[in-house]
């Protein structure tokens, strides 16, 4: 855990593609943190698939969108 005590993913839980433009992190963040919550229309999820390879459970969906959160953050 860190010092705020959010718990950091660990690197098995990465996504299988990692977007190459700040354009493409920020829309895969969005998706990710919709898909949190619901099941994304079938426009979204294929959306999704072809940025990062496939679709997540809710569960895996927060622990990418927390480390490419992390990422975009460290690469401003």
């Amino acid at each position: 855990m860190d010092s705020q005590g959010k718990s950091v993913p660990q690197i098995g839980s990465l996504p299988p593609k990692i977007p190459g433009t700040t354009e493409q992190l920020s829309r895969v963040i969005c998706l990710l943190g919709n898909r949190t919550k619901a099941e994304l229309k079938k426009k979204a999820q294929l959306e999704l698939i072809d940025l990062i390879g496939v679709y997540p459970s809710s569960t895996q969906a927060t622990a990418w969108k927390q480390y490419l959160r992390q990422l975009s953050k460290a690469n401003r």
